[in-house]
């Protein structure tokens, strides 16, 4: 039998579409994610400085969560109203996200700004990383109202089918990015560690800054959208409504997840030295590149899913979603081999600055053993991203359908039973470190993608219709 007459090949040249749509959304997604760890990369010199910053990244991803609410709702009903045509509506979307969002984001940043000190305290970050990480929170929080409304921008453009346009504006903010805060740690003599750190946080602000600016430029010239109040009068409730009962229970799935990885955070803060703290914040983001692929495949899936539904194309849909699950597991078991092949020399590279120093490395751990140590947490992550790539597709396919509170409801359980659960026994009882953390996350993505999977097939979401009644009860006739 030849390679290419696979079943997973066929899958592939089937989806030749879907795929090209998926790429820009993948590398967009990597550039998001390269941002938030890039500087932490580049910082890798500054141990306390760069622990500080992926401190710092887990409180500010749950305040991003908040901006889900109404970015992930508006994809998946604007791709099913533009699946029907209805492009008043689809105006009525535009507007109604972006200025909500607004209000959101100014609210983010007004909390994140407030509560800084009191949380790292509480996280029990280590006294030497504290005055990093509040003075970075402090000064990066104004970039989330960017943040905030740039996600809403690429939800549209998303949805519109215009994969590219969100891309370039990734692209362009990471070098934007990386450029300012390449200046700060090695262009300006004689900078202290925390100007280097401050100067990093600025480079967040302004290439987010540019971010959302070109963002709009996208949208209202590549789609041909208008933000307006007037559009909003009378105002439409129904709409509102509709997508609040999308995003809240999605965002709330989102942010119990991020909870759970503050408090396993909080966890391993208190059960390992911060040598292996670093090593699992570097981890994080390598396995994170595993993942983005299914996460990518799933958006563009859920435009054409939703269209398929927009045109009561149900059991078109009902293969789409299964053939998509069995491209990012794929997709995910080759990054993962992939990685996990390199990982000792990544690593023994990227810890070299850590393990050498005495503060974040007292009892001496050699580079040897560090490097073996990401090794054998890069081959338990090989079973934890088959069961995400699985969650990753299947959640999307049931939230696009209608389907909604069941994948929130397992999630919430899953991720607080085994990520809190099973990884602080493993981590504090059986004193397994970092690998306990590993395995509780594992067992969680497994058992959900189970569940996700038979919730698929049993086919209940048939019978759900997300855009009904909405043209009725907000524009009468």
């Amino acid at each position: 039998m030849e390679i290419r007459s696979l079943p997973i090949f066929r899958d592939f040249r089937k989806n030749a579409a879907l795929v090209k749509l998926a790429v820009p959304v993948f590398l967009e997604l990597i550039l998001s994610v390269m941002m938030g760890y890039v500087n932490q990369f580049m910082l890798s010199a500054v141990p306390l400085a760069s622990n500080a910053i992926g401190q710092s990244n887990q409180i500010l991803n749950i305040f991003v969560v908040s901006f889900s609410v109404l970015s992930t709702s508006s994809l998946i009903l604007l791709s099913q109203i533009l699946g029907q045509n209805k492009e008043k509506e689809a105006g009525q979307i535009y507007s109604l996200s972006f200025f909500v969002n607004l209000l959101i984001g100014l609210a983010v940043v007004g909390v994140s700004m407030s509560i800084t000190p009191f949380v790292f305290y509480w996280m029990g970050v280590d006294e030497n990383v504290i005055e990093y990480a509040v003075r970075y929170q402090f000064y990066v929080a104004p970039s989330l109202l960017f943040l905030a409304l740039t996600n809403v921008f690429s939800s549209f453009l998303r949805a519109n089918k215009k994969m590219v346009f969100p891309t370039v504006v990734a692209l362009c903010t990471n070098i934007a990015n990386a450029g300012i805060a390449a200046i700060f740690i090695w262009g300006i003599p004689g900078l202290s560690e925390m100007e280097k750190l401050l100067g990093v946080a600025l480079a967040t602000d302004v290439s987010r800054l540019l971010g959302l600016i070109a963002s709009y430029l996208f949208f209202r010239f590549g789609v041909k959208g208008r933000l307006s109040v007037r559009i909003l009068k009378p105002f439409p409730g129904k709409m509102l409504k509709k997508l609040l009962s999308i995003g809240l229970p999605t965002a709330g799935e989102t942010l119990s997840y991020q909870a759970s990885q503050l408090v396993l955070s909080v966890i391993i803060n208190f059960s390992v030295p911060v040598l292996e703290q670093n090593l699992r914040t570097y981890l994080m983001t390598l396995t994170s590149l595993i993942y983005l692929f299914a996460s990518g495949t799933g958006m563009a899936m859920q435009v054409v899913e939703g269209n398929l539904l927009g045109e009561g194309k149900k059991e078109e849909a009902y293969r789409l979603v299964g053939e998509v699950g069995r491209m990012s597991r794929f997709v995910s078991l080759l990054m993962s081999l992939i990685l996990t092949a390199l990982a000792y020399p990544v690593f023994y590279a990227l810890m070299a600055p850590a393990v050498a120093s005495p503060e974040s490395n007292p009892l001496g751990t050699p580079l040897s053993a560090v490097a073996l140590s990401a090794v054998f947490c890069m081959l338990i992550d090989i079973v934890l991203d088959q069961g995400r790539a699985t969650n990753l597709v299947y959640v999307k396919g049931l939230e696009t359908a209608g389907d909604i509170g069941f994948p929130v409801g397992c999630s919430i359980f899953t991720s607080w039973i085994c990520t809190v659960g099973v990884s602080a026994l493993l981590c504090i009882v059986c004193d397994l470190g970092i690998y306990g953390a590993f395995i509780g996350a594992a067992m969680d993505e497994c058992v959900r993608a189970l569940l996700f999977y038979f919730r698929w097939k049993k086919g209940g979401w048939r019978s759900k219709d997300l855009t009904k009644g909405l043209s009725e009860v907000d524009n009468p006739s």
